[in-house]
């Protein structure tokens, strides 16, 4: 990593896959080829809605600290919503560092893409010119977003029209959002009103052409004998639709090479121009009725081996899934994503937490609404293994603005992270060193919903567990003093006493009880009797050790369970009560303390000697009142 010299940052939006992933592999190319390149992909899924959710996803793009970086390359066209480009262009202005965007004009970047307009010009001519079309309709893509893509594409089209002499009355435009489901609402709505086709649907991308492909194949409608439809991007499904979609074709791969060419003259100073054009051309195909289609042997060795990939990452990911929802803390579930790595198809696989969600991952008061990255990331899995050889979990924590600790992201030079959230707020975020064919089938977003959810779902678990416990603790607990009441004894008094005679060879139980209580609640209220109760508690957990038991056995009773080998429990307790009445407190505190000892040869049960503790504190208790009797009281002066 000794030549590395440059660091690029890349953002996108995988909204259309198959784009974003021959995209990667453009980049990647570049990389391999120039060994002082580093570069950091930054993508999402972002949606076209400016929503909460969205803004989660779109948080990933401020995890980039550009004054960290050399030079920023965006795939403008990919990101949809306008505010989060406009968010792009303020940061790298700020940062003033050269910066390149794709496809889409954003302030203080050049551009570089291809011809838009004259594209779908082309194809809209060959439509009309080559077949004689002549009552068309448009598919708009997003119009009013501030990306100047599918405004041009509408005016290419309507350019063929008027180049033909086609009347406005034979156009329709029909305002669409470049999803598939435009086209198939669309082809649905028509069929519907029974409505005469037009010669052509000429669509501003593959995907809703593929929509109207798929809703008129169903109704038995052929294509192009009954309609021409074209596309434009030729993804892989238009490559393998049947009828073969005709289309635009750039060759994406390329083009984001060449934009990283574009980015690195301008960070060498020598790059002059503020717009780089790069070509396209026509496939030409069935659905125009051209009849070029995909080669057989070409579709059969797609469909192999994305079947083949299909069947082993369906494999993959329920065993991950059947893992993770069985998860019970989060080391074991960090030990599940490094046990499963192979679901992600890529190199190493690195999971980050937020600072403030994994400190607070077992407490209920945190942020619920952040979308924001902490100071500090928590590094949970390694690509390998995050566990020490006695086998615990290991976590590393260092600087979000490092985006990885630097031993392990200095050691590689093509990394792409994506965010992790759970509805609103940020968890943190995936980093790989590597691209996934997974990403290419639109894979990588259930893998990492299946994760987002199993992380929530097992803090939530812990926040159950902790409940539980505390309800538990309330079951087994004494509400005034905290003490042991009775379930408390049942459940953990005959582990404690057979652990003291296994252990220690001994053990001691002592019955105290509070002398008076009646005559002090009469006297001071029943307010100062409880304090009194509180006080009696208190002096015996100091006086008990760790592995003591201690409950409140009745109103103003006692037990304790303690080691054989403490020879002065019984005297430390009364020398505290002393103490506490010479501090001045408005009662006078008296405690009888019964103690017997069992060793583990006598085979003395706990109820035995509880009962001769009992009696024991009896006669104690008797013996004082009958020393009190026999004493005469202090005269008063």
């Amino acid at each position: 990593m000794s030549k590395m010299k440059y660091r690029i940052a890349f953002f996108t939006v995988d909204w259309n896959y198959e784009l974003v992933e021959s995209t990667l592999h453009g980049l990647k190319k570049y990389v391999d080829e120039h060994e002082d390149v580093q570069l950091c992909i930054f993508d999402c899924f972002g949606k076209d809605v400016n929503s909460p959710k969205s803004g989660s996803e779109y948080a990933i793009f401020n995890l980039a600290q550009l004054d960290g970086f050399d030079g920023v390359l965006i795939q403008g066209n990919q990101i949809v919503l306008g505010s989060v480009r406009e968010e792009i262009s303020r940061r790298v202005q700020e940062a003033g560092i050269p910066a390149v965007t794709v496809d889409c004009p954003i302030g203080g970047c050049t551009l570089v893409g291809i011809d838009n307009r004259r594209a779908q010009f082309d194809i809209a001519d060959h439509v009309i010119g080559a077949h004689g079309a002549r009552h068309l309709v448009y598919l708009t893509g997003i119009m009013d977003n501030g990306c100047p893509e599918a405004p041009q594409r509408l005016d290419g089209f309507l350019d063929a029209c008027r180049k033909h002499g086609i009347p406005q009355e034979d156009i329709q435009v029909v305002q669409c959002t470049w999803r598939a489901s435009d086209g198939i609402r669309l082809a649905e709505q028509w069929l519907q009103e029974g409505r005469a086709f037009p010669d052509a649907f000429v669509c501003a991308n593959d995907e809703m052409a593929l929509g109207i492909i798929e809703i008129l194949e169903k109704w038995g409608y052929r294509i192009p004998e009954d309609v021409i439809i074209t596309g434009f991007d030729n993804v892989t499904s238009a490559e393998l639709s049947s009828p073969r979609l005709s289309t635009v074709a750039r060759d994406n791969e390329q083009l984001n090479y060449f934009a990283m060419e574009v980015l690195m003259e301008k960070i060498s100073g020598t790059g002059k121009k503020r717009e780089e054009l790069f070509g396209h051309s026509l496939i030409c195909s069935e659905s125009c009725g051209c009849g070029d289609a995909a080669l057989p042997d070409y579709i059969r060795n797609k469909y192999f081996h994305q079947t083949r990939y299909l069947k082993e990452f369906y494999t993959f990911q329920d065993q991950m899934a059947e893992q993770l929802f069985d998860a019970m803390d989060l080391p074991e579930l960090t030990a599940i994503v490094e046990g499963n790595e192979k679901v992600f198809g890529c190199g190493n696989v690195y999971l980050c937490i937020n600072d403030y969600y994994f400190d607070n991952y077992e407490k209920k008061n945190w942020h619920h609404d952040s979308e924001s990255f902490g100071e500090e990331m928590i590094l949970t899995t390694r690509g390998g293994s995050s566990l020490t050889p006695d086998h615990q979990h290991q976590y590393a924590r260092f600087p979000t603005r490092d985006l990885l600790p630097l031993e392990i992201i200095q050691n590689e030079r093509f990394w792409i992270f994506y965010p992790l959230h759970y509805n609103t707020y940020s968890i943190g975020y995936l980093a790989m060193n590597g691209i996934s064919e997974a990403a290419k089938l639109n894979l990588h977003e259930s893998i990492f919903t299946f994760l987002e959810i199993a992380i929530e779902n097992v803090r939530k678990k812990c926040l159950l567990r902790q409940l539980n416990n505390v309800l538990d603790d309330l079951y087994v607990r004494d509400a005034l003093t905290g003490l042991y009441n009775r379930f408390g004894y049942r459940r953990f008094a005959p582990q404690v006493y057979a652990s003291f005679l296994r252990t220690d060879g001994a053990a001691q139980v002592l019955f105290i009880d509070m002398d008076d209580m009646k005559g002090l609640n009469d006297k001071h209220g029943h307010e100062t009797g409880d304090a009194a109760i509180c006080a009696s508690a208190d002096i015996l957990r100091r006086a008990c050790g760790e592995r003591d038991f201690i409950m409140r056995y009745g109103g103003d009773e006692f037990l304790v369970i303690a080691s054989g080998k403490e020879t002065n429990l019984r005297e430390e307790i009364l020398s505290a009560v002393e103490r506490l009445n010479r501090q001045g407190i408005s009662y006078e505190l008296s405690l009888s303390v019964g103690c017997v000892r069992a060793s583990r040869e006598e085979k003395r049960t706990l109820n035995e000697c509880v009962q001769a503790a009992d009696a024991v504190m009896y006669d104690v208790k008797n013996k004082r009142k009958a020393s009190r009797a026999l004493t005469p009281p202090t005269p008063r002066t």
